[in-house]
C-alpha cells in the first residue's frame, strides 16, 4: 500500500538524508574507498568483461561488413596503355619539355583511373600476371577514362595499336573453337 501521509519538514522521501557534517562525507568516502580496494579484482573484472563484450561486438559488426563487400577481378594492361601513349608522343613532334610534362600527367590521369576502380572494390591484376581463367578486361575502359581527362597526342595515340599477344592469341583461340589445351 501507499502511505499518502505528508512527510514532516525537514526529511527526504525514500530513506534520503540530508547531507551530513564534513565527518559524516570524510566516513563515507573512507567506506566508499574501502569497498573498492576490497573489491577491486571483482570491479576489474567485470570492466574487463565489458571491454571483451564490446570488442567481441565491434569485431562481430566488420566481419559481417567484410561478408557483404562483394570483390571482383579485373585485368588491365597498362604496359600496352603506356607504350602506345609514348609511341603516340614520340610521333607527335612536341617538344622534349612538353613531352615529359604531358606524360607526367598522363601517367598520373592513369593512376587515378586505377585507384577509382579499386576504391570500388576491384581488385586489379596486370593482364601479363593472368594465367588462366577467365578475367574481364577493362584496359579499354581505363583507357577511355584517361583520355576523358587528357588531350590525345597529336602523333596518333589515339587509336589503340594491335591488341598484346595474350589478347591476340585468346582471340585467336576464340575464333577457332580450340579446347584450351585439352589434346583433342
Amino acid at each position: 500500500m501507499h502511505d499518502d501521509t505528508p512527510q514532516p519538514q525537514g526529511e527526504l522521501p525514500l530513506g534520503l538524508e540530508a547531507a551530513g557534517s564534513p565527518t559524516d562525507v570524510t566516513g563515507k568516502r573512507r567506506a566508499l574507498f574501502a569497498f573498492l580496494v576490497g573489491n577491486r579484482r571483482q570491479i576489474l573484472a567485470m570492466g574487463l568483461t565489458g571491454a571483451c563484450l564490446l570488442w567481441g561486438s565491434w569485431a562481430t559488426h566488420k566481419l559481417l561488413g567484410l561478408e557483404q563487400r562483394v570483390t571482383t577481378i579485373r585485368k588491365v594492361a597498362l604496359a600496352d596503355l603506356v607504350r602506345e601513349y609514348v609511341q603516340g608522343q614520340a610521333r607527335s613532334g612536341a617538344t622534349p619539355d612538353q613531352i615529359t610534362a604531358e606524360t607526367g600527367a598522363y601517367l598520373q590521369a592513369l593512376n587515378l583511373a586505377v585507384a577509382r576502380h579499386a576504391a570500388q572494390g576491384e581488385v586489379l591484376l596486370l593482364s601479363n600476371a593472368v594465367v588462366a581463367g577467365d578475367v574481364p578486361d577493362i584496359t579499354p575502359q581505363v583507357r577511355d577514362e584517361v583520355y576523358a581527362s587528357l588531350a590525345k597526342p597529336q602523333g596518333g595515340a589515339a587509336a589503340p595499336s594491335a591488341p598484346s599477344p595474350s589478347v591476340q592469341m585468346q582471340q585467336f583461340f576464340d575464333a577457332k573453337g580450340a579446347d584450351h589445351g585439352s589434346g583433342k
